[in-house]
């Protein structure tokens, strides 16, 4: 029978909490035994008890004089470690390409107890009403579900076309009725330091309301931008790639969100700003996954990858617990609520029998085992999404015609080239020389040159200036004949086909306005693997399991297509997102973002 997870909030029920602390009312659980992970003051204490009632901390410490009844719950940890279940202050579940519903049942046997989920993926595609849909569908987890209200649909307003629009009004709505916790990432920080009317309007609305503002701040300038963005209420960024950059947002009081994910790697190169300062305060230092695929979660886990892998850097195992745990609740404002094990906090607890390994053998929400040895002990209900919800490509279906490149010279052309970087969120701009054959400026395989194309794929609307852009890339070594085509397109989510001939990237492109959206890649002609996305374009409504076997087939298409980098497929779907340097492409052109200029339309030749 599903699970439907209830929970108290404080205010309800601290005079009961008072009483099963003083031994005048039974407790409903006792861990016993425990070495505790105190994160509070950085340390392990031995041979202590936990007390929870109503899902919250009664106790830490003895519990002999605790009463119990027959409905009081004792386990005994023996002398295993009792470590604060994991908050990830910074993620997109449609990465996951699985539902809330789904990823809260592949996160949760992995210590992940909290997540707060930036679904500008999603909003993009359906508007502010896909805020409300995630805060709905988090009813009854018994995964803390801490929505990050999207402001950046479009990423930047007027260089590309979203499914929606969010403004300050939408966002001062959201925040009305409860719908969204914080202010997810502001990307579009060349409106935040450059004065933007319209980016400031948000940001004011979210300082009114008294939410935490995280930030993307993608520029190298780590003085007068960086200073700019944060005196304007952002708090925390996830976007440095680098340890000076770390430590810059650290100095300046913003919490540095390290990210591990499945395709950008960035914590080897931040961690170092703790490594190589002994001593260092690490307060504002956090941990968190961005964008994880569906396999990483299944086959590696989620938040717990990414402490594993701070551990074997050389972080201290305490260090690294208090990046996910207090570090981030700190971050939140949500400190008196998650990220420690004390009285009064929400009882989220994770056995541990291996503290460097970070060997994870039960899983406590609120008081309740959820998961034991990697395995769901509760089955989630599932959730009934409406239809609108399940139908969001809105295209006729494409010719090989739609993907001509014409160009106006007869004679060899410069053309402006995305490079993809492997494992990196940005591109370079590269100059290429071409020779137009017959009026149209073609592919060469021979040369690691691939085509690219965005299309304009959400419900029709009035004002729309260009429904597709074309582009060129390199770096990512199809073949013949081969073709990548997905709803999944950060962030407008638009259709991207990237292919080394028409015919391809037609029968790729169908293939998903057929199926409602979704992944899909041609090798040779031929379909070799499609992974379907109802939702939104953007997720499945299988389980994680069944998802990462679809993306394990997308990735084995990829390399048989000739790319041999891995999660490729994650570094793809940022050739659309027009807020990262240097060069990417809308459905209404190519976007260049410089260092220390605001972005800009490009021509495809010079």
């Amino acid at each position: 029978m599903a699970y439907l997870h209830e929970r108290k909030q404080l205010h309800e029920v601290t005079r009961d909490l008072a009483a099963v602390a003083m031994g005048t009312q039974p407790a409903d659980l006792i861990i016993r035994n425990g070495r505790l992970v105190n994160v509070n003051v950085g340390r392990i204490q031995e041979n202590v008890d936990v007390v929870v009632r109503h899902g919250l901390i009664a106790l830490v410490g003895n519990a002999d004089h605790i009463l119990k009844d027959e409905n009081t719950q004792i386990v005994d940890a023996k002398g295993r470690f009792l470590v604060p279940g994991f908050i990830d202050s910074h993620m997109h579940v449609e990465s996951s390409m699985v539902d809330l519903r789904s990823f809260a049942a592949g996160v949760l046997p992995h210590g992940t107890t909290t997540i707060c989920p930036d679904n500008h993926e999603i909003t993009n595609v359906f508007g502010v009403k896909a805020v409300e849909l995630f805060k709905q569908s988090a009813a009854g987890l018994p995964l803390k579900v801490q929505v990050a209200m999207p402001v950046c649909v479009p990423s930047i307003p007027g260089f590309e076309d979203a499914g929606a629009v969010i403004t300050d009004q939408e966002v001062t709505e959201a925040y009305s009725h409860d719908w969204a916790a914080l202010q997810g990432e502001q990307m579009n920080f060349p409106g935040v330091i450059y004065g933007d009317p319209g980016v400031h309007a948000i940001t004011a609305a979210s300082l009114r309301a008294g939410k935490v503002l995280t930030g993307h701040y993608a520029s190298a300038d780590l003085n007068a931008g960086l200073n700019a963005f944060v005196a304007s209420g952002l708090t925390a960024d996830h976007e440095t790639t680098t340890a000076a950059g770390a430590m810059r947002r650290a100095e300046l009081g913003v919490y540095v969100q390290q990210r591990y994910g499945s395709a950008w790697l960035d914590l080897p190169n931040l961690i170092k700003a703790v490594l190589e300062n002994p001593g260092l305060d690490t307060r504002f230092f956090t941990m968190v996954t961005d964008d994880v695929s569906p396999a990483t979660v299944a086959y590696e886990g989620h938040l717990v990858r990414v402490v594993r892998k701070a551990i074997s850097l050389g972080v201290p195992p305490i260090t690294a617990i208090q990046m996910v745990t207090l570090n981030a609740a700190q971050l939140l404002e949500k400190a008196r609520w998650i990220g420690s094990i004390a009285p009064g906090r929400a009882a989220d607890i994770l056995i541990v029998s291996d503290l460097s390994a970070v060997t994870i053998e039960q899983v406590y929400a609120d008081g309740v085992l959820v998961a034991e040895n990697g395995k769901m002990v509760i089955e989630l209900p599932k959730y009934e999404y409406p239809q609108w919800a399940l139908q969001s490509v809105h295209l006729e279906k494409l010719t090989d015609q739609d993907f001509v490149v014409s160009s106006e010279s007869a004679d060899p052309v410069n053309v402006r080239v995305m490079r993809l970087v492997p494992g990196m969120v940005h591109t370079e701009e590269e100059h290429i020389k071409m020779t137009p054959v017959n009026g149209e400026l073609k592919v060469d395989p021979s040369r690691d040159l691939a085509k690219v194309a965005v299309f304009y794929r959400h419900e029709p609307k009035e004002g729309l200036t260009g429904s597709r852009g074309y582009g060129f890339v390199t770096g990512l070594q199809f073949n013949e004949n081969c073709a990548y085509a997905s709803t999944v397109s950060h962030d407008c989510h638009n259709l991207l086909v990237v292919g080394t001939s028409d015919s391809a990237m037609m029968l790729a492109a169908n293939a998903l306005i057929e199926s409602g959206g979704g992944i899909a890649v041609v090798v040779n002609n031929q379909i070799q693997a499609i992974f379907p996305l109802p939702l939104g374009g953007l997720m499945s409504l299988e389980t994680v399991e069944v998802a990462a076997v679809k993306v394990r087939e997308v990735e084995a298409a990829l390399k048989m297509a000739g790319c041999p980098h891995d999660s490729v497929e994650m570094t793809l779907s940022l050739l659309g997102l027009i807020v990262l340097e240097e060069l990417h492409l809308s459905n209404r052109g190519l976007v260049a973002l410089k260092p220390g200029r605001p972005p800009e339309f490009v021509s495809l030749v010079i």
